[in-house]
């Protein structure tokens, strides 16, 4: 909307109501009879309540309100209000009467009623003023650019600060700096400013520009050659055009106990959602804006959180949030502050720009769905049957981590799948085959709100040896618990740095240190040896779980769902998951004693990679079999057998698997791949004879060689447990997509179905399941709308989290030492091979479906989602590729 100039529609008001003189609008036509226009307008408050404050008047269709006309607005109280398309809108009002006297108004009515109480005269502007968008009005008024927001809001009354802005106009800049420069000292003085850019490029209803033209801080207004300087950069960051542009200069905030970013919706769904994102270190203003900060505090607050849960300093923000809303009459806005000195400065307010379009979704599914969510996650506080220790937690990363392997929002089948394959049963009979607490029962996946999350107070309990009694395993987890609750940034490293579940060096001592204000001494060196015989019987039971594999490598899936889908994942499950869990228990075992080895000095981290990178997985093996092919040892198509079963995103039936596309994803592996790293000297003999000692020390009859061979059959055979088990599910998910076709139900259809829909529909009459499909598919589609507008933490300790959530940003896994500079690419999927090679590659989460990449001269990885035992951390240092690992979404 272009602005008419200020002071020419600007009209100020005195207490009683005078006779000021009417306001002269410049460039306007002739008088126009007709409102029927779309119009807006925002109408002043009287002095003796807000203060002298600016009435506004900037309309396709303009009306011009005298002094008896404002009476009849004001008589009762002051009041703000907007007109929009016949709709009459109160932005601010003191008292019900305003309402009273205004509800209902159409805009020819309002019109005729303000004529026959004074003068009332209309206008005609050339151009489109106004956009015709229909939601908030006043906002459009109020919200321009940076300057003129700043500049009326400085005349409102509010929980805040605004240091007015003095504006510089290009013109006048290139006119007759000397003038400007003045003016400024004149304004000023010898204080530190702020030089802002007030660009008409920027703050846009649809594109805000945000950041794109610059802003000098802490610039001395007493020096003319640095305060033109900074002028001048400001300018000349607009490019061509800046004559007709203009710069203002406000006082500069320092220091700041706080600063950051307020947005009054979530900035991407547009949910109801207080976003902010802050800065409570650095002391300055510009950290959050220019992406600077490491690690941003966030926080995400629900509208209709009660203030009273919310700490102080945050409470305080949303409060102004709230003011602001309600007083420029848009749900949307972006707000720039700074806490210093105990006074909140609003150095910005502009409208998020995603345009105007609030959620599809019913806000009122949502808000059921939190409200379920609260009830549920009250009710399993306390303990159930096995389960001991005090205060529940969930978290989308530990144990099984399912926001890596089916993301923190899975659809049905995903979610149904891997409940049925490894977080329902088979989980807990894995710990307890392995001589921990029996927990089979105990479900180790929770739902909030369509959130997958683990059941953290499950998990540690799991890991308890069998033999250890009960009062010392509730002390054990009631303090593992409490310890995660201090640390939640350690939720994804529970195994590593809050609980013992294996035999490692200093085992005993680190028990004492934790534990023996409250477990006698006795219990804990039983609880050591305890560990330590799970960790020999895990590893002399590696063989057994390796044929198990075979056996299902051996016979793989047979496509056909005459019995339903039960029978066959029930073996899938016997063959597949309950022995790959199996291996991966001992692989997180072994590694979590190569560790201790170097927490504890014995070896250093370079030679700890070293002992590592000699491990040769399956998915090292796509990459040599790739050079074969290309070589012409070996044929496409027996590399495709080998591994086109692999998709990105073991569980999603949407995803394509390599097979279905050989060309695309093994043509770059065998035209560009590179050779593995090989490691084929000895490790010396001053190392063998430290992992020596080192193993006697933790009371393991073991050579080096043996554990270097379990530590080497045990990642591998995790890595090739992986891929046979995949196989056959990927085959049973073809085959879905295959039942699917002919009932008219595509791969996404079938997604949001869950197992116990598709067995149902599986015993249905061809046209009976093809309308029961669509029936469900759309509620789940339904749901899953609404689920997306939800915005839950990574980790759950209290109710109240589902209410808002702070985070200060997740410590991620780094792979190697090495320092690369690099492009970025955000990969949503499986990225195009073409464009990966030499670029440093973002993903959300990834599995074994991502291997491929690995081989086609990445420069690094970083994911949001994994730990130090996930697939990727293994496959980086395996390949020594630079990576950082679980770095969380912000």
């Amino acid at each position: 909307m272009t602005a008419l100039d200020r002071d020419a529609a600007t009209l100020r008001l005195t207490s009683p109501v005078g006779s000021p003189p009417d306001c002269r609008i410049r460039g306007v036509g002739p008088v126009h009879a007709s409102m029927r226009v779309w119009a807006e307008c925002v109408l002043g408050t009287l002095a003796r309540t807000y203060g002298s404050v600016p009435l506004t008047l900037a309309f396709k269709g303009t009306v011009l309100l005298r002094p008896r006309a404002l009476r009849v607005l004001l008589q009762a109280s002051s009041a703000v209000i907007a007109t929009w398309r016949g709709e009459c809108r109160f932005i601010l009002g003191r008292t019900q009467a305003v309402r009273e006297v205004l509800e209902g108004w159409d805009l020819d009515e309002a019109v005729d009623r303000l004529a026959q109480a004074g003068d009332v005269a209309s206008f005609e502007l050339g151009g489109d003023e106004v956009s015709s968008e229909p939601l908030a009005p006043v906002g459009r008024l109020v919200l321009g650019d940076k300057a003129r927001t700043l500049d009326i809001l400085s005349e409102l009354h509010g929980p805040w600060r605004i240091s007015r802005p003095h504006i510089v106009r290009g013109e006048d800049w290139a006119r007759d700096r000397g003038d400007v420069l003045q003016r400024v000292r004149e304004r000023f003085g010898d204080e530190r400013v702020v030089v802002r850019s007030s660009c008409s490029a920027e703050d846009a209803w649809t594109e805000s520009n945000a950041g794109r033209f610059l802003s000098v801080l802490d610039v001395d207004a007493g020096d003319a050659k640095a305060l033109g300087g900074a002028i001048s950069e400001v300018f000349d960051s607009y490019g061509p055009g800046a004559a007709s542009e203009k710069v203002f200069l406000q006082s500069y905030v320092h220091p700041v106990s706080e600063s950051g970013v307020l947005m009054a919706r979530h900035p991407e769904t547009l949910a109801s959602y207080w976003v902010v994102a802050s800065d409570v270190h650095s002391g300055r203003t510009d950290q959050i804006t220019s992406g600077a900060l490491e690690k941003p505090s966030s926080a995400y607050v629900e509208h209709g959180v009660p203030r009273g849960l919310l700490p102080d300093s945050l409470r305080r923000v949303v409060t102004v949030g709230r003011e602001l809303v309600r007083l420029i009459g848009v749900e949307a806005l972006d707000i720039e502050f700074a806490l210093a000195g105990g006074d909140f400065h609003l150095f910005q307010v502009r409208p998020i720009a995603r345009g105007t379009s609030l959620p599809e979704a019913s806000e009122g599914r949502r808000a059921m769905l939190i409200a379920e969510a609260c009830k549920a996650h009250h009710a399993l506080l306390l303990p159930k049957g096995p389960v001991v220790g005090k205060g529940p937690v969930y978290s989308t990363m530990t144990d099984w981590n399912p926001a890596e392997m089916i993301g923190r929002r899975p659809l049905p089948l995903a979610r149904t799948l891997y409940g049925t394959l490894i977080t329902d049963r088979t989980w807990a009979e894995q710990r307890a085959g392995y001589g921990y607490r029996d927990l089979r029962g105990v479900p180790l996946l929770r739902d909030f709100a369509g959130h997958a999350y683990v059941d953290v107070r499950a998990s540690l309990n799991s890991f308890i040896p069998a033999v250890t009694p009960s009062h010392v395993a509730e002390v054990l987890v009631s303090h593992q618990l409490a310890r995660l609750a201090e640390a939640p940034e350690l939720h994804d490293k529970v195994e590593f740095e809050i609980a013992d579940t294996c035999a490692s060096l200093g085992l005993r001592e680190r028990l004492r240190r934790l534990y023996a204000s409250s477990v006698e001494a006795g219990e804990l060196d039983a609880l050591a040896t305890a560990l330590r015989d799970i960790t020999l019987k895990g590893l002399g039971d590696l063989p057994a779980w390796l044929a198990q594999v075979e056996r299902l490598r051996a016979h793989p899936f047979a496509p056909g769902f005459e019995g339903g889908l039960g029978p066959i994942l029930a073996r899938l499950r016997e063959l597949g998951t309950l022995p790959f869990a199996h291996l991966a228990r001992t692989a997180f075992v072994v590694t979590a004693l190569l560790k201790s080895f170097v927490r504890e000095g014995v070896i250093d981290a370079s030679e700890q990679r070293e002992v590592l990178q000699r491990i040769r997985t399956v998915a090292g093996q796509l990459q040599a079999d790739a050079l074969r092919v290309r070589r012409g040892e070996l044929g496409l198509e027996a590399l495709v057998a080998e591994f086109g079963h692999l998709r990105p995103g073991t569980y999603d039936i949407r995803m394509p698997r390599y097979g279905a596309d050989p060309e695309r994803y093994f043509g770059p592996l065998i035209s560009g791949g590179e050779e593995p790293p090989r490691h084929e000297a000895p490790l010396s003999h001053s190392l063998h004879a430290r992992l020596g000692a080192g193993l006697r020390s933790a009371g393991l009859k073991l050579t080096p060689d043996a554990f270097l061979g379990h530590l080497g059959a045990a990642i591998a055979g995790r890595e090739y447990g992986k891929h046979v088990f995949t196989r056959t599910l990927s085959g049973v998910l073809e085959h879905l997509a295959g039942w699917g076709e002919p009932l008219g139900l595509g791969r996404d259809d079938i997604a949001h179905l869950s197992l116990e829909q598709v067995e149902t529909a599986l015993a249905l009459p061809p046209d009976e399941a093809r309308s029961w499909c669509r029936d469900a598919v759309e509620e789940a589609r339904e749901h899953a709308a609404a689920v997306n507008l939800i915005e839950l933490p990574d980790i759950l300790v209290r109710t109240s989290h589902l209410l808002f959530h702070v985070s200060s940003g997740e410590q991620p896994l780094f792979v190697t030492k090495a320092c690369v500079r690099a492009p970025v690419l955000v990969a949503d999927g499986l990225p195009d091979p073409e464009r990966v090679r030499g670029n440093i590659v973002l993903l959300e989460r990834a599995d074994p479906g991502y291997d491929g990449l690995l081989a086609l001269g990445v420069a690094g990885i970083v994911t949001a989602y994994g730990g130090a035992n996930s697939h990727m951390a293994v496959r980086c240092t395996e390949l020594q590729l630079p990576a950082a690992i679980g770095v969380g979404r912000e």
